[in-house]
């Protein structure tokens, strides 16, 4: 085995690997013996392909330019839905929504064009269920429950079911086509502080005797699905986890009592985090130590069976008569579509692709738990560098490079990342920091957040790369961070109140929090009011806490990546910032990748980010000097 420097072995990932190797796995629906999910595929521009697998062999359903994507809430989700051999789904290039019957030509258009955009679809008897964004409406859309024909008489036509809340979620409906169940909430509020489970009937006319079922001020309700029995099942957190609760009419309660939540935040429409199998059984998964796991819960006994051939990663759950299917991921290889009988085994249907990485050089994830300045324990998980034909000299520990996940109301899994291992495959550890705020291991964890955004979750990666430098697992003078959306906040905001790191990547970051609470999307126009603090009240919190003011104290080197076309973190705060550098005298690498959003998609954009980024920490970190 060879000796050479940390952060210079040959690693067999490329670049073009992350762009043009694999695809992004979304959505996986079922109907009857078929299996469909979306596909995103950065060689094709990030266009998301419908694909469907027959049972025998998968096919794309949908040529170019056909692109199966939401921007609802900016996040989407739920673009499309399949029954009875037919497919309905949102087309991004007109917001539209069509048909599809398989076998015939063209897809035929079932919304008027116009100012709206559709997501968290739903197909019931001849019936299509949505939410609609209305971008007419001022000062900001509207968001409702719409229904409309699946097979209309003559122009297309929308039929408003509810509105007068700030959002809605996808709906739920009754087996018997009966009643609907649905999450509303309403600012400052997100879908994981506070929503509302509503219950309606639904008529020819609209929906009548609506009323709410769970949920209210401090409690999250989410994921509402009907049992064949018509019985209501959902995820609340009244108990201070994501518990899985059911309304058999005789009033709301939970089905067990495990300290473990087993539902995501609710970030787009079309997450599927449990699904019913009969009147007594659902498929779940609950988040335990660094992984995911997947099991049968059974609601009369209050139990739940693991599964012995779900991976470490199980998500979008739904049923398909006697089987179930799901996105599955490994610590080991990319995630893969797979279906079968509910407690396994499963058979793959379909994968993210990219070359198979020769195990020895594959870097496990490994818990790493360690202490913040306020004593409370945080959590993250560790890569270690490995190569199948390389080592550091034995004198040596390699450079950090700690990832900041989104959101900030989100985590970082323990499953394969290609992203991960271009990394470790060239000598870098990596640190996943799922800081206090992030999700899975309960609301208390969750709430540390609260108007402690940008100090709680910095001191929370500050500590966390020293303690893996303590150990001996990291270089101390070469420790990178590196984030995306809050994230990139994380970077700038770290790098600004420590000395901690040589060099940060932020993605499309926040620097400015006044900003973006006057310029971002609607969705989360009001998310600062409780991380931060009110606006305008809180302004002077805003401006102590915003990097653009504090460019004078920023300690080591910066790359700014951003998309031009971003509606979450407009281009302004890049480009801001970088003016704020240069102003100060400080070198800034500043890069714009047109017609990109809030994350990048295109090949292009993808391995000249990571070009840069590499050179980057190259030249910064010094390696191989």
């Amino acid at each position: 085995m060879r000796t050479l420097p940390y952060g210079t072995w040959p690693s067999p990932i490329s670049p073009d690997d992350l762009a043009s190797g694999q695809v992004f796995l979304d959505e996986v629906r079922v109907d009857g013996p078929d299996t469909y999910w979306l596909e995103g595929r950065p060689a094709e521009g990030g266009r998301q392909v419908l694909v469907r697998h027959d049972g025998s062999a998968a096919s794309d359903l949908l040529p170019a330019p056909w692109n199966v994507r939401t921007r609802v809430h900016e996040y989407g989700g739920g673009a499309y839905a399949v029954a009875g051999g037919t497919v309905v789904f949102s087309h991004l290039g007109d917001d539209r929504v069509y048909r599809l019957d398989l076998g015939a030509a063209d897809p035929v258009p079932l919304t008027p064009e116009g100012p709206w955009r559709h997501g968290g679809l739903v197909l019931h008897d001849g019936q299509v269920l949505a939410v609609r964004e209305d971008h007419s409406r001022e000062p900001e859309p509207a968001n409702e429950l719409v229904r409309f024909a699946l097979r209309p008489e003559g122009e297309p036509h929308v039929e408003v079911l509810h509105t007068g809340t700030d959002f809605v979620s996808r709906p739920a409906v009754s087996p018997d086509g009966r009643f609907v169940a649905f999450v509303v909430w309403d600012h400052p509020n997100m879908p994981w502080n506070s929503t509302r489970l509503l219950r309606g009937r639904l008529t020819d006319t609209g929906l009548e005797d609506v009323h709410v079922v769970a949920g209210g001020e401090g409690v999250s309700v989410a994921q509402a699905q009907f049992g064949p029995d018509g019985s209501l099942w959902f995820v609340s957190d009244e108990s201070g986890w994501w518990l899985v609760h059911r309304d058999a009419g005789d009033g709301p309660h939970p089905v067990h009592d495990v300290e473990a939540d087993h539902a995501q935040p609710q970030w787009s429409l079309g997450m599927h985090d449990l699904a019913v199998l009969d009147r007594d059984h659902a498929l779940v998964h609950w988040w335990e130590g660094t992984g995911r796991r997947l099991g049968v819960l059974e609601a009369s006994s209050a139990t739940l069976a693991p599964s012995t051939d779900a991976g470490s990663f199980a998500d979008h759950l739904v049923t398909a008569g006697d089987e179930v299917a799901f996105k599955r991921g490994h610590p080991d290889r990319l995630p893969e579509v797979v279906r079968g009988p509910a407690g396994g085994p499963f058979r793959v249907l379909g994968g993210s692709g990219g070359s198979a990485l020769d195990p020895a050089a594959v870097s496990p994830p490994e818990a790493w738990t360690w202490r913040n300045r306020d004593g409370d324990d945080v959590h993250g998980i560790l890569h270690g560098p490995r190569s199948a034909d390389v080592a550091g000299p034995a004198d040596e520990a390699p450079p950090l490079v700690v990832m900041v996940h989104g959101g900030p109301t989100s985590r970082t899994e323990a499953t394969y990342a290609t992203a991960v291992q271009f990394w470790t495959t060239r000598g870098f550890a990596v640190l996943h920091v799922n800081y206090s705020g992030s999700t899975g291991y309960g609301r208390a964890y969750r709430d540390r957040l609260l108007g402690r955004w940008g100090e709680v979750d910095i001191d929370d990666c500050v500590t966390g790369a020293l303690s893996v430098a303590d150990a001996g697992r990291a270089d101390r003078s070469r420790l990178a961070i590196r984030g995306g959306s809050a994230g990139g906040y994380a970077v700038l905001r770290a790098m600004t109140t420590s000395d901690a790191f040589a060099a940060g990547t932020s993605l499309f970051g926040v620097a400015d929090l006044a900003a973006l609470a006057q310029d971002t999307h609607k969705f989360e126009s009001r998310y600062l009011d409780t991380l931060v603090a009110p606006w305008p009240e809180g302004e002077a919190v805003y401006r102590e806490r915003s990097p653009i003011h504090h460019v004078d104290r920023l300690h080591g080197e910066l790359l700014l990546l951003q998309g031009s076309d971003d509606r979450v973190v407009p281009l302004a705060q890049a480009e801001d910032m970088a003016a704020a550098m240069r102003d100060a005298g400080r070198a800034v690498e500043l890069a714009v990748y047109e017609g990109e959003g809030h994350g990048f998609r295109r090949r292009e954009s993808i391995v000249d980010a990571l070009e840069r980024e590499l050179a980057f920490y190259t030249r910064v970190l010094r390696l191989g000097e």
